[in-house]
């Protein structure tokens, strides 16, 4: 019995669950790096490092670990019994929320070990020389060549390997630290907490995505808020081959990791609710709570034809959960034990010859059906390719026992990585695409994943104007290797902004908005309509005012071209007669009223304009609306 619970799996995993810019992952040291993947489970040996802006967050139960850029991280032991993080060079956050979570971990850098005494947030930093661990919250313990150094919250430790470790209180924040602190709040959820025991690894987006409530049959369910009319629990997403599990659901869903990988799925009055079961203290992780329809000979018909066909259906409260992975007697009854009380149940379900009637294996609202060939590679589930089969077509399918095995679909090389549509989007700086946009459930659920880096655009901010044009500077790529001053991480790096030497393309299409104000173009300002219309009634001008128009339109710019322009502009636009060109007699505006004072008359722009000799009928058209009325009838002119 004891060499049989040897070679169960772990029950805790970490989860991968936000992906920020470039992120890698490696299963181990023997495997070739790739991008990394949104929900893919993290086990002993898995590897990540980001790029100079890359950001990763892993979750094991309801501890964050949080991984800067030009970071790489190992997980050399993820178990039931220890959690050993190895940070080769870059920068590490520690988020620890609970205190049984606290005697399992390790993080070991080249200068020394660190170990936590109480819950809090705590900082490690590996640089070329050296290394520092911060205590922001709660206190930590580094032991430097087997001898124990204690840091205090709020202090931080310099780690050497040929020097005695220096404690100071002299740590500044940077964009990471920042970062940090906004994740955390996002990620606060008391409501799921109530529900579901914090070593339940992937709760921590529940509160955020979905709704608790009361079923008398079920108890305490969750809903998800928003998806898609054909959506179903393991339909949108992708299955991979992972060890030991074999055949793993990786869910599209910013939410979607604790309800594909614990609990039942139930449909209550046309609605799905995922059921977590009673709240155990350490629940176990399972690769897929699925039931599986067909066989190696099994075909069925599609948009494009007749294909070896492959099917699911998620499992329901009180339905045992059957791995095909190699499990004792022990295992396969702690792993149904939250959702199935009878033991003797259990026992039943894990006969050979039993067939179990199950609770949505007819039920073409549950059933999703691909092709084989899609499985098999690991490739996203689009509409195009799945296909919910006539009622009676579901009858007559084969029920499989378990999932898959490598006889039937042996995965491709592509099944035990992200896909290589995500691997393309990733590696672009970009999160991985889903699979389905026009039919994608929890379309509004987005936004919480890790998030992608902001949309530029030309018109961010109408009323910002952009700074003037001139010199700028390229941020350059920080190495891994450079000393602390080095490796923080830049203000101007802040992912709020667009960063030039992220796109040339984008610094040529902002740089006309500069600071200053352009000319205004030939083209005259719109006249109020009856002017308009009157414009575009009256005839052809001559050749001699329309040089006089052009003149006029040279010394406007001339005008606006100097300091005061911008002061002088709105005088213009309110008296639209002052600007059309008055050679037309039906464009002459009225006098202003008689009853306005004649000493608060108001000096036209027309006057501040350099005077032309040789322009006698340009001097009569500007003077013509200045004339006024005397009290004796006669007109008088105002000064020049």
């Amino acid at each position: 019995m004891l060499a049989l619970a040897q070679a169960d799996p772990p029950a805790r995993v970490g989860r991968l669950a936000v992906i920020e810019n470039a992120v890698n992952f490696r299963v181990d040291r023997n495997t070739e790096r790739d991008a990394a993947s949104l929900n893919w489970p993290i086990s002993s040996g898995a590897i990540l490092d980001t790029d100079w802006r890359g950001r990763a967050e892993v979750w094991i139960g309801s501890t964050a670990y949080r991984i800067a850029g030009n970071s790489e991280i190992e997980f050399s032991q993820l178990d039931d019994a220890r959690i050993v993080i190895n940070v080769t060079v870059g920068s590490l956050a520690v988020s620890i929320m609970d205190a049984d979570q606290i005697k399992d971990l390790t993080v070991i850098t080249r200068d020394g070990n660190v170990r936590f005494s109480s819950p809090g947030r705590y900082r490690i930093d590996v640089f070329s020389d050296h290394s520092e661990v911060t205590a922001q919250a709660g206190q930590a313990i580094a032991e430097v060549r087997n001898r124990p150094v204690a840091i205090a919250a709020g202090l931080k430790a310099r780690l050497y390997q040929d020097q005695p470790p220096r404690i100071d209180n002299d740590f500044d924040q940077d964009n990471f630290d920042f970062w940090v602190a906004d994740r955390e709040n996002k990620t606060v959820a008391d409501a799921a907490r109530r529900y579901v025991s914090p070593q339940m690894t992937g709760y921590q987006d529940l509160d955020a995505h979905g709704d608790w409530r009361a079923e008398p049959e079920y108890g305490s369910v969750w809903y998800p808020r928003t998806v898609a009319d054909d959506w179903a629990p393991y339909r949108f997403g992708r299955w991979a081959w992972v060890a030991p599990w074999g055949w793993t659901w990786i869910d599209q869903a910013t939410w979607g990791f604790a309800p594909f990988h614990y609990g039942r799925w139930v449909l209550i009055q046309n609605r799905w609710a995922w059921s977590p079961g009673r709240n155990i203290s350490r629940p176990i992780y399972a690769p897929a709570l699925v039931g599986w329809i067909g066989n190696p000979g099994w075909s069925v018909n599609f948009s494009f034809g007749s294909a070896p066909a492959v099917g699911w259906f998620p499992l329901a409260p009180r339905e045992v959960y059957v791995p095909a992975y190699r499990h004792s007697s022990s295992y396969i009854r702690q792993i149904n034990h939250a959702n199935v009380r009878d033991v003797k149940v259990i026992d039943r379900a894990t006969k050979q010859g039993t067939r179990e009637n199950f609770t949505y294996r007819n039920r073409q609202q549950a059933v999703t059906v691909v092709p084989a060939n899609l499985l098999r590679e690991g490739r996203p589930i689009s509409r195009q390719e799945w296909r919910r089969p006539e009622a009676q077509a579901l009858e007559r399918a084969p029920q499989a026992r378990q999932a898959p095995n490598q006889d039937w679909l042996a995965p491709a090389d592509s099944a035990r990585r992200p896909s290589p549509e995500a691997r393309r989007e990733t590696a672009s700086g970009r999160a991985p695409r889903e699979s389905n946009p026009a039919f994608r459930p929890n379309t509004d659920d987005r936004r919480a994943t890790t998030p992608p880096p902001p949309v530029r655009s030309e018109t961010a901010n109408p009323y910002r104007q952009a700074p003037a044009a001139g010199p700028q500077s390229t941020p350059a790529i920080v190495p891994p290797d450079l000393m602390r001053e080095n490796r923080r991480e830049n203000p101007r790096f802040d992912q709020s902004t667009p960063r030039e030497s992220d796109a040339p393309a984008l610094r040529q299409r902002q740089a006309p908005a500069a600071s200053a104000p352009r000319p205004l173009t030939d083209r005259a300002p719109t006249a109020p309509p009856a002017l308009r219309e009157e414009r575009q009634a009256r005839p052809a001008e001559p050749s001699a005012e329309r040089e006089i128009r052009r003149e006029r339109r040279d010394m406007r710019q001339t005008e606006r071209s100097t300091p005061g322009a911008m002061e002088s502009a709105p005088s213009r636009q309110r008296d639209a007669s002052q600007i059309i060109p008055q050679a037309a007699p039906v464009l002459r505006a009225p006098p202003p009223p008689a009853s306005a004072p004649q000493s608060q008359a108001t000096p036209q722009p027309a006057r501040e304009m350099p005077r032309q000799e040789n322009r006698r009928n340009e001097k009569q058209s500007a003077d013509r609306p200045q004339r006024r009325e005397r009290d004796d009838g006669k007109e008088e002119r105002g000064p020049r």
